[in-house]
């Protein structure tokens, strides 16, 4: 069980106390990701809640650990870009990065700067859902580049936002 949280995650709103029992579906740890809020950063002792996340999605990758369930949560309206090749690396054995949102608060990945700019997925049974990708720059070589066994990419929107 991860450290970050007990066997009963709860959150405090106003109006109700609630309580996720989420062990069965995510057994490793829990990152969340937001790019928008306030208090994000990418240093230690953030990423555990959705209220002190930290600012990438790359980061959080390199919380995560190997082969143990890791989910790392997309909060909606996240915006992030990558301007290099493997700017974003999903590198860690079966981890899951689940957007958060829909619509126009869907969490986005823009690629931009140069057209070799990309996603790399160097591990095996890496999960990405409920992502705009936005290829934001002319002639993107690979927006995803796959180099590991059973990638499942659900849900997820992709534009061309540079001229071609």
């Amino acid at each position: 069980m991860a450290e970050n949280r007990t066997a009963l995650f709860s959150r405090k709103q106003s109006g109700g106390f609630y309580i996720v029992d989420d062990l069965a579906q995510h057994p490793g740890a829990i990152w969340f990701v937001d790019s928008g809020h306030a208090a994000a950063s990418d240093a230690a002792g953030f990423g555990r809640t959705p209220d002190a996340p930290f600012a990438t999605i790359d980061y959080a990758v390199g919380k995560c650990t190997a082969s143990q369930g890791d989910v790392i949560y997309v909060m909606p309206g996240h915006a992030e870009t990558v301007s290099a090749a493997a700017g974003l690396a999903l590198d860690v054995i079966g981890i899951s990065v689940i957007g958060l949102g829909n619509g126009g608060l869907q969490p986005t990945v823009t690629l931009d700067t140069a057209n070799t700019a990309d996603v790399d997925v160097d591990a095996a049974n890496v999960t990405v859902e409920n992502i705009h990708f936005i290829a934001n720059f002319a002639d993107i070589a690979a927006m995803i580049d796959v180099n590991a066994d059973d990638f499942t990419l659900r849900n997820c929107r992709f534009t061309q936002a540079g001229a071609d």
